[in-house]
């Protein structure tokens, strides 16, 4: 009967291993996901000013003309 109840015991510590490893996991599961949305945002930004950047650019932006710079009238 004693080695029963050890056995017992034993696969009782292991689950409640086991749930712990399960619980940390779904913590580190979320976390990913807010890391992932948060690099997503700032691949977005990101993307929003290199676009502005290439009009700005394609617009001679910084006030002078892109004609006069490349001797086109």
């Amino acid at each position: 009967m004693a080695k029963t109840q050890e056995r017992l015991d034993q696969h009782d510590r292991q689950i409640a291993a086991i749930r712990t490893l399960l619980h940390e996991g779904m913590r580190l599961l979320v976390d990913t996901r807010k890391d992932i949305r948060a690099l997503a945002l700032a691949q977005k930004r990101t993307e929003q000013n290199l676009q502005t950047l290439i009009d700005t650019m394609r617009r001679g932006g910084n006030g002078h003309s892109r004609r006069g710079k490349l001797g086109i009238q």
